[in-house]
């Protein structure tokens, strides 16, 4: 009898625990909503609570790779991707761009910070906002958790920078199954191997992740708050922790600096002591229990206008041809 009450107590605990696990914030706004987050003026977008399917296995990569003009999934190290699972994941916003230089400077004016490496070593600036609106760059990773601590944000985890830029229905791409080509973002030329330029953020609408992300694919780098240990069951475990052992923070998406391959489930990674001019972050922002029963939450999405139309203003003002810092 003890037994039985106990098996029966474990699992009504275990019930419980599942149905917070997907229970939605009360009044819960659509998928890809955008408010300006409060603290440091960014645009943010809604990524609801649930599944989604992230990685890929070695059949898929292989198609994937293959498709850019690789030999196989071993060229492209997709090993580091395995293996494919569905995965949970709570709701959250995440910053519809990478953060910008305009951002950042903002941020290093507002609080007794070094101004960032790569600020004090990128070009000047012939009028206001010239690169306000390219990514903040060669942003260490020390950096950028500093900049999302200061905004009571976080670098996001890996499952939710993937669900951001993949969506729920295991996409290879943000905008879908497409090839990359310059219409939908910022990449190395897969025919040539030319190198592009850093572009101001979000001047590639058509390449939008489902939630209305910008640059998950291209442009520069990403990090987020992971190290790139190997996945839970993922085959090529020894080989992959072999060359890149415990010690590498992950970035995703990509950059203009490095290709061919732009999938969603591409991972690379470095020492987190080294930064270059293709690497940038997103923060992400898991809001109060009752944020959207709240008039700040009305008030942050009235916001979004007037921050989409500055957006605008200085990408039309950046320096053509781009700005590599």
């Amino acid at each position: 009898m003890r037994v039985l009450l106990v098996l029966l107590l474990w699992a009504g605990a275990v019930s419980l625990q599942a149905a917070d696990a997907v229970m939605p914030y009360p009044q819960e706004p659509p998928a890809g909503t955008e408010i300006v987050h409060p603290v440091d003026g960014a645009i943010m977008v809604w990524v609801p609570g649930g599944t989604f399917i992230m990685g890929m296995d070695q059949e898929e990569a292989d198609a994937a790779v293959k498709a850019v003009g690789l030999k196989d999934w071993e060229e492209a190290w997709a090993w580091e991707w395995f293996p494919r699972r569905t995965v949970y994941v709570p709701g959250y916003f995440i910053d519809k761009y990478e953060v910008t230089r305009g951002l950042w400077e903002r941020y290093a004016a507002e609080r007794p910070v070094k101004p960032m490496k790569g600020i004090a070593k990128g070009p000047k600036e012939d009028t206001p906002g010239d690169f306000a609106a390219y990514p903040a760059t060669t942003v260490f990773w020390a950096e950028a958790q500093q900049y999302a601590n200061w905004a009571g944000k976080q670098l996001p985890s890996e499952e939710q920078w993937e669900k951001a830029a993949r969506g729920t229905d295991g996409r290879l791409y943000p905008w879908g199954a497409e090839l990359p080509t310059p219409e939908l973002g910022v990449f190395v030329d897969m025919q040539t191997k030319q190198i592009s330029m850093i572009q101001p953020v979000g001047s590639h609408p058509q390449g939008a992740s489902p939630y209305g992300c910008m640059d998950m694919a291209g442009n520069v780098y990403e990090w987020t708050r992971d190290w790139q240990e190997p996945y839970p069951n993922n085959p090529e475990y020894a080989r992959m922790l072999q060359y890149m052992g415990h010690g590498a923070g992950s970035l995703r998406g990509g950059s203009f600096y490095h290709g061919p391959v732009y999938v969603c489930a591409k991972r690379f990674g470095f020492e987190v002591e080294i930064a270059y001019y293709h690497v940038g972050f997103r923060p992400v922002w898991v809001p109060p229990a009752d944020y959207f029963a709240s008039p700040a939450f009305a008030a942050d999405k009235d916001k979004v206008p007037a921050a989409k139309a500055e957006i605008e203003r200085l990408r039309k003002i950046g320096k053509p041809g781009g700005c590599a810092i």
